[in-house]
């Protein structure tokens, strides 16, 4: 079977057909139901109930004259992505340089909604039992370094907004469990400038994370260099060492 034959049965057809439409608005400024139902080879009232549920979605607005065309949700969505690509390429250099020096991964996390961290970039180590976290990944803030991190720099209203969204169900005996010790957390972190992750997701890995922050403190990301716990333990002076350098030189860069 080839890897098309094996993709082939993950797609929600559904959510294929939705996509194909809004490629048509990329060709045309405006659309109808009855253009869209021709352009795609399918039926009025179907073609209506795809356009009707983008605009609830906020991917196109309705005109006066019954046609759609893109909403600013899409070119929101491509700012994003752009900004993210800058993102990418200003820091990935650094990241490949810390893993060159200290021999363990390191990973570039941003804070995708008001809950979850999300991993964009990473270079792996050299060592044996590197920690590889795959691109994308997502997690709840508060479990990670990178996103306890990121969040310790957030206002007062998000993170209170982020304790009453998340999850405290613990993943190891050392994940933080409640609200107070988040807090108390945070304002450690905030002295200390880095966010650590003792076996709080997984057991026996270790990580240590310093934000990036803007001109006005706020956090745009999180570096990190994670490993083994008795290997990173050893060494996280001169890794944390490695992690403040680049972030001053990375914040230099962006502000």
């Amino acid at each position: 079977m080839s890897d098309n034959e094996k993709n082939e049965r993950y797609i929600l057809h559904s959510v294929s057909t939705a996509f194909s439409i809004l490629d048509l608005f990329f060709e045309h400024e405006e659309l109808s139901p009855a253009e869209v139902a021709r352009c795609m080879d399918i039926n009025r009232s179907t073609a209506f109930r795809f356009l009707v549920t983008m605009e609830q979605s906020g991917y196109l607005i309705k005109t006066d004259n019954a046609k759609y065309h893109l909403g600013v949700k899409i070119s929101s969505l491509g700012q994003i992505a752009h900004n993210r690509m800058e993102l990418i390429s200003l820091i990935h250099p650094f990241l490949v340089d810390l893993s060159e020096k200290t021999g363990e991964s390191s990973h570039l996390a941003i804070m995708d909604d008001a809950t979850h961290i999300t991993f964009i970039d990473k270079s792996v180590g050299t060592l044996w039992l590197t920690m590889d976290v795959t691109i994308g990944y997502s997690q709840y803030a508060h479990r990670t370094a990178t996103g306890k991190a990121i969040l310790a720099y957030q206002s007062d209203q998000f993170i209170n907004q982020f304790i009453r969204s998340a999850s405290f169900e613990p993943c190891t005996p050392t994940s933080i469990k409640d609200a107070g010790t988040l807090l108390r957390t945070l304002d450690t972190i905030r002295e200390q400038g880095y966010a650590t992750d003792n076996e709080e997701v997984e057991a026996g890995l270790y990580c240590i994370a310093v934000p990036v922050l803007s001109r006005d403190c706020a956090p745009i990301a999180s570096i990190s260099l994670s490993g083994p716990t008795t290997r990173m333990v050893m060494h996280q002076d001169s890794h944390l060492a490695h992690l403040k350098n680049a972030v001053t030189h990375i914040e230099r860069l962006i502000r």
